[in-house]
């Protein structure tokens, strides 16, 4: 099974003691990191007024980057597509998704994974998984 791990999940490996959970998760699971995701984290990393915080996030995720190569999972054509699908669906109609959580969705509905996040209800087409409590795959 593929997972594409929401921003909350990568938060949680970077913090001083993550949770064990999601650690085990996080080290056993063949995952990937959505590019929408990266953007996002860049934008908090930004948004800080904190220049040093700036500075660590940055540096987390340019080591992230680095030392897991080939994890990100870029946006193509055939996920816009499903994207522009999906935002005019009736679930999102319903309840509407934010930008963010949408174009992870729409990835995960494009190339069969599962969303890995603590906010499941987020998430309204693809299949999620939540490492904090989920211990079976």
């Amino acid at each position: 099974m593929i997972f594409l791990l929401d921003s909350n999940v990568i938060s949680e490996v970077w913090k001083p003691s993550p949770d064990a959970k999601v650690m085990a998760f996080f080290e056993q699971s063949e995952w990937y990191i959505p590019a929408p995701v990266i953007a996002e984290i860049q934008e908090g990393a930004e948004a800080s007024s904190s220049l040093a915080r700036r500075i660590e996030i940055n540096l987390k995720l340019d080591a992230l980057l680095s030392e897991q190569g080939g994890i990100v999972m870029d946006w193509d054509s055939e996920t816009a597509r499903v994207w522009g699908r999906l935002r005019h669906s009736p679930e999102v109609k319903r309840q509407p998704q934010s930008l963010w959580d949408s174009l992870i969705d729409s990835m995960a509905v494009r190339y069969g994974a599962t969303v890995a996040t603590r906010n499941q209800s987020d998430f309204r087409h693809a299949k999620t998984l939540n490492p904090w409590l989920d211990t079976s795959r």
